[in-house]
């Protein structure tokens, strides 16, 4: 899921929301769990839909993302606000219990708990967010890794430094891209490394070749490909002369390479396209169903800290002559596609006007509660 740099509390918000509208096979859309409601566009405002495809709550806000253990995000007079599967409006959640976020004060960096108070101390110059209990900060112009006590287990000295995934995370030491484990040790250095750390498998390319390295760094499937994906499901989707196929975690190609797009498998399907055609295939590489596409998602959401796709769910977002709707594992389209394509908030911020669009329809009773809530306009 892309690597940025979380710079202000709006950032934070895009940084959960932009997993939406990214399409890649390492940001796939954050469906949350699979009954929470999806976001949805409806004459330019925002609202929810949940897995049938039924409205539960209204659309009315200028900007909204799916839910996400329990709560969604809103865009209300000026401000961001949590919301319940009632439609109530709460104070921003900043944190679940017993978790850390991101949250800049003047030019530095901390992090705070679910109260919204510093656990650690604002004093980096960038973080990224938690990820196996570690996360990469940077003091001065280097990059290590702190624990939830906010000390440092890895010393900075990495020119950037991403997440850890299953005990290792990739870095780069002066203009080399390494793998390290959890001590900082470099387990492998001579390559780049291309996606998503997943099921014991890395991606990675050398010299215009692509393939995998084990947790412990050794290629243990051939850098032969022209192009690799993250694993999940047990399966890998490769590029051989700019058609893709599918290997297990042997290096063994148990789907030939014979599509024109593949993407990663959630809850057994894959997103892919072959001779002219779209929809969702099956483990055997065969389709399940066929649906019209540009782009899809895949059935596929969020870990729980640093929203990289792993988990599966039920619904798979789908993207369409600029036209936006959701499917769900049987094929069954459960809303539009529609004009109304979710987006994630400015990444300069709103403009006055904006903020002024935003109370719109709100009721005098609710922007008094808005009011009453702690924090400021953002």
């Amino acid at each position: 899921m892309r690597r940025i740099s979380l710079v202000s509390q709006s950032s934070t918000i895009l940084f959960l929301g932009v997993v939406l509208v990214t399409l890649c096979a390492c940001s796939p859309c954050d469906a949350g769990t699979k009954s929470e409601p999806l976001v949805i566009v409806q004459n330019g405002k925002y609202g929810f839909i949940d897995h049938d495809g039924k409205i539960v709550i209204q659309p009315q806000f200028l900007w909204a993302r799916d839910f996400w253990r329990g709560l969604g995000t809103v865009y209300v007079c000026g401000r961001y606000l949590s919301i319940d599967s009632a439609g109530t409006l709460l104070p921003l959640r900043i944190a679940i219990d017993g978790k850390l976020e991101v949250q800049q004060k003047g030019d530095k960096f901390g992090f705070v708990d679910s109260s919204g108070q510093f656990g650690i101390a604002p004093t980096f110059d960038e973080a990224l967010p938690f990820s196996e209990g570690l996360a990469a900060v940077r003091s001065g112009d280097k990059w290590g890794f702190i624990d939830t006590s906010g000390n440092f287990v890895i010393q900075p000295r990495f020119t950037a430094a991403y997440y850890f995934r299953e005990g290792v995370s990739t870095a780069e030491l002066d203009s080399d891209s390494v793998l390290i484990d959890r001590s900082g040790a470099v387990l492998a250095s001579q390559f780049q490394y291309v996606d998503l750390i997943a099921e014991g498998r890395v991606p990675v390319t050398q010299k215009e070749k692509s393939g995998y390295l084990d947790l412990a760094g050794k290629a243990v499937i051939p850098l032969i490909y022209d192009g690799v994906s993250p694993f999940s499901e047990g399966l890998a989707a490769v590029e051989q002369g700019k058609k893709w196929g599918y290997v297990n975690r042997d290096g063994k190609l148990v789907i030939p390479a014979k599509f024109d797009q593949a993407e990663m498998f959630g809850s057994g399907l894959a997103a892919a396209k072959f001779d002219g055609k779209s929809g969702f295939i099956d483990k055997s590489g065969e389709f399940a169903f066929f649906l019209a596409f540009d782009a899809a998602s895949g059935f596929l959401t969020g870990d729980e800290e640093s929203n990289l796709s792993t988990a599966p769910t039920n619904v798979s977002a789908f993207w369409i002559d600029h036209k936006f709707g959701y499917v769900n594992t049987a094929g069954t389209v459960i809303w539009g596609p529609v004009n109304g394509v979710p987006d994630h908030p400015p990444l300069f911020g709103w403009s006055k006007n904006d903020k002024v669009a935003s109370c719109d329809g709100i009721p005098e009773s609710t922007k008094a509660r808005i009011a009453s809530f702690p924090g400021s306009s953002d």
